[in-house]
């Protein structure tokens, strides 16, 4: 098509923007889904393929989609936002069916890598799709109920993945590609062509730099967990902050940059950043220690597990309806849900230390409820801010930056919370072996049987094991309750921190949606 003169013409109107929001929020969940899927079916792959890199097999779909996603929202301005969503889809399928039939480790890897790339794509089409769809002034609504049909597909799909990896793990790997291809066609119904835009430039070694930072920092981070000393985790964080840091710089002085990191001196975006921190960071913190210690301290099997964690997920999907209407209608402003996310997810962390002892469903239910609404209040001006500040030219990338930042703030909250519960259980096992008089040689063997027990789940033998397993149990807890605390304290100073950093931009943190960004002016056509 013919190169717009001065200003694209509006994309068509949505006849069914609800229809067409939680349509949108079915796609991104499914990207949502893919790594529970992957999580739950990996033991029967491990066995079954013989992958003894578990960690890596658990994690390098997440790479890759961390890597890429900026990129491939590049690709979308650049080629149309509704074509790269369907290839995306197809990609995903791609990737999936790989893993379906992989014969061997390293067709697994290579089809979780396709999936991660696909389906990042996918996620970051699919959410700044919202800004064609959300009525005039309406975006936060629209961000609500994004959220709650994203969070509402996450969980039946996985449910659904858990079921058929039960049976065979493979069948759990076409949960995605058969909603991916119903996804597919439904794609151009309920969704308008976006224009294409002309880009400044490619800058494919600012997207190398950034890709190979953001893969070295988070590989770094995840083999944290293992070991505070591990050099190969302390060399992929250093290597990474490095790149990024030459990433910032080159493109803070190239004209024909892909990212505008001047965004970085940007309060609303810090604040949205700060949202996403409270939303990833505490939901990374609480989803895992929870499961860990109700298995562990509670002998929860897998299916009561997922029972009990349904509050967070339905209380995430009440706030986040309630939350974006409340702010589209102008009753609260972006400042005060950011304060109140983090206020309310700091009050439900503080009952769950408080709670941690308990051994009923009952019991964990209140600080369950209040976290699961505290952390998707904050999503919603984590999502709808990016979205408002966003320029229009480079609207793609810096849209699907959301993904980047909580996929490093997950990553961040997973391995603090490993790393830190790890070391207190340890620790007070120890102490309290030592206080009954168990000698310095035998407290190794005393702890070797409390791992045995963590990996395998198969109970001591003997008195020594048993004691240390009672000891570690009592640790743990205590060990929980203080990570609940910690996050809480970290998640109240970034509700406040982007409290202040909103009120000092003022109006311009609104609920609205720019012209420039409704209708770009650099607009080349549809796709």
């Amino acid at each position: 098509m013919g190169e717009a003169s001065t200003q694209a013409a509006a994309p068509p109107a949505v006849k069914r923007p609800t229809v067409a929001l939680a349509f949108l929020g079915m796609i991104a969940g499914i990207q949502g889904s893919d790594p529970n899927i992957a999580s739950t079916a990996l033991v029967g792959a491990a066995r079954g393929l013989d992958i003894t890199n578990t960690s890596m097999a658990a994690s390098i779909s997440t790479l890759a989609l961390a890597a890429t996603a900026i990129s491939s929202g590049l690709v979308a301005d650049s080629l149309g936002r509704r074509k790269v969503l369907q290839a995306a889809l197809v990609v995903s399928i791609i990737g999936d069916l790989i893993v379906f039939l992989a014969p061997d480790t390293v067709f697994f890897l290579l089809g979780r890598v396709i999936a991660g790339v696909g389906l990042g794509a996918v996620y970051g089409a699919a959410f700044a799709y919202i800004r064609s769809v959300a009525k005039p002034g309406k975006v936060a609504a629209a961000m609500g109920l994004f959220t709650a049909a994203l969070m509402v597909t996450t969980m039946v799909l996985t449910f659904a993945g858990g079921a058929l990896s039960s049976l065979e793990w493979r069948t759990a790997f076409l949960v995605v590609p058969v909603i991916s291809a119903v996804c597919f066609f439904v794609v151009p119904v309920l969704l308008p062509k976006e224009p294409r835009l002309r880009l400044p430039g490619n800058d494919v070694l600012g997207q190398v730099l950034l890709g190979l930072g953001i893969i070295a920092l988070l590989a770094g981070i995840g083999d944290l967990g293992k070991s505070l000393t591990n050099p190969v985790a302390l060399g992929g964080i250093a290597g990474g902050i490095l790149l990024l840091i030459i990433w910032f710089v080159w493109e803070s002085r190239d004209a024909n940059r892909f990212f505008p990191v001047s965004l970085f001196r940007n309060p609303v975006f810090l604040a949205a950043i700060l949202a996403g921190f409270v939303y990833n960071f505490a939901n990374s913190v609480v989803f895992l220690q929870l499961t860990n210690l109700w298995q562990y301290v509670n002998g929860l099997k897998t299916l009561e597990v997922s029972m009990w964690q349904l509050p967070l997920l339905l209380m995430g999907v009440v706030a986040g309806l309630v939350t974006g209407r409340l702010m589209s209608s102008g009753k609260l402003s972006a400042r005060i849900v950011l304060l109140l996310g983090g206020v309310v997810s700091a009050a439900g962390l503080v009952l769950l230390g408080l709670t941690h002892s308990g051994t009923s469903f009952a019991t964990f239910l209140p600080g369950e409820a209040i976290v699961g609404a505290g952390v998707i209040i904050a999503a919603v001006p984590y999502g709808s801010l990016i979205l408002k500040e966003a320029p229009a030219q480079y609207f793609g990338p810096v849209s699907s930056s959301r993904l980047t930042f909580g996929q490093f703030f997950y990553a961040l909250g997973f391995a603090a919370s490993t790393i830190l519960i790890d070391k207190l259980t340890v620790g007070g096992t120890t102490a309290q072996l030592q206080a009954a008089g168990v000698p310095a040689t035998q407290v190794g063997t005393a702890l070797d049987a409390v791992t045995t027990y963590a990996a395998q789940s198969t109970a001591p033998t003997t008195s020594l094991g048993q004691e240390a397993l009672a000891d570690a149990t009592a640790s743990y807890g205590a060990a929980f309750a203080t990570m609940m605390f910690i996050t809480a304290v970290l998640v109240l100073i970034a509700g406040i921190a982007g409290f202040a950093l909103l009120r000092r931009a003022g109006d311009h943190a609104d609920d609205h949606t720019p012209e420039s960004i409704k209708h770009p002016a650099t607009a080349v056509g549809y796709g």
